[in-house]
């Protein structure tokens, strides 16, 4: 199907119409024309209007004000409505989570909500959750959430069985309490997001110093594996190594890099309790990173243990002086 677009004349399209309206090529002196901007809508009055802009806009107006008095009459009076069907069900859940058959009345709402939608529902949900799906049949499941949402916040906030609906008018009904993001919800997001750097922080201390620890043992190790076999290269290639190239400086890519150690897979001979060395492994920089952290994370030792030891293990080796040059190293290797 070929859809036509209408063309839309610009100010610089009707002076060019004035200037040159027969639609050939312009002359030279008609191309120096002033760039008209986009004239803004005036917001004053027009003195006269067309009888059929006049009614049209009455009749907007008449739809506005019936809009108005449906609000007031039947739409605000829904909302409120609804929230006291929540309040109701806001001291049910509260009634249930009071009682000390709580557990065999939340496992019977279940079961009857598994028969009734032959759809589960999870063991661990919250109290709101199972009352709400059991309570608001046939609703979608955002509503059901948002319904959920509410009244767990209200929960948090204290919110007295009698003033939930209150509680709602308040902050713009559902809508605008599930939006809200309430002072002890701050607190928590920003004590998780503290956490979270925390957490990332000591997972990149802990995956830097066993990546030292393992090249400080490598040159410190007495033995060496007599491997023949071949060494698996698992680094993608890089789809823009192209325009990589073409780009000075660029800073390399993990993902395409090749990394630095090789992961051999063993399996144990149990009647002479030797290795057999099964295969090779190369990986690119990210993914052998992941591989150090979950070793990292693995190690029952502080951070501070943990660099005292490379670090005391790296001064008795001499280790010092190959530091600086232990990427130009593994780079050639």
């Amino acid at each position: 199907m070929t859809t036509t677009y209408a063309s839309k004349l610009t100010a610089t399209d009707e002076f060019a119409a004035v200037m040159n309206p027969t639609g050939a090529a312009p002359a030279v002196s008609n191309v120096f024309r002033p760039k008209f901007g986009v004239a803004k809508a005036s917001t004053s009055s027009l003195s006269a209007l067309p009888p059929s802009v006049e009614r049209a806009v009455g009749a907007a107006e008449q739809l506005a004000q019936a809009y108005q008095k449906l609000r007031v009459e039947v739409l605000d009076r829904t909302d409120r409505a609804i929230w006291e069907m929540l309040q109701q069900n806001y001291g049910f859940v509260q009634q249930v989570d009071s009682s000390p058959q709580k557990r065999e009345t939340r496992n019977e709402l279940i079961r009857k909500i598994q028969i009734r939608d032959s759809q589960g529902v999870a063991s661990n949900a919250t109290t709101e959750a199972v009352i709400v799906r059991y309570v608001f049949e046939g609703l979608s499941r955002q509503t059901r959430n948002n319904y959920t949402i509410t009244m767990e916040k209200a929960r948090a906030l204290d919110i007295p069985v009698t003033g939930f609906a209150d509680f709602l008018a308040k902050n713009g009904g559902v809508g605008g309490v599930v939006e809200t993001v309430f002072d002890h919800e701050a607190e928590e997001q920003a004590t998780a997001k503290q956490m979270a750097d925390a957490k990332a922080i000591d997972k990149s201390a802990r995956t830097h110093w066993v990546t030292r620890l393992y090249s400080a043992l490598a040159h410190k190790a007495e033995s060496e594996l007599a491997y023949a076999g071949e060494v698996t290269d698992w680094v993608p290639q890089d789809p823009k190594a192209d325009a990589t190239k073409s780009k000075t400086g660029a800073k390399p890519d993990p993902r395409y890099e090749k990394g630095n150690f090789v992961f051999f897979v063993t399996v144990r001979n149990p009647d002479t309790g030797r290795y057999h060395v099964v295969q090779g492994n190369v990986f690119d920089q990210a993914y052998e990173q992941q591989l150090l952290a979950s070793i990292a994370e693995r190690m029952d030792v502080t951070i501070p243990e943990l660099s005292a030891a490379v670090q005391g293990l790296e001064h008795s080796i001499g280790f010092g002086a190959l530091v600086s040059n232990e990427s130009e190293e593994l780079q050639k290797a």
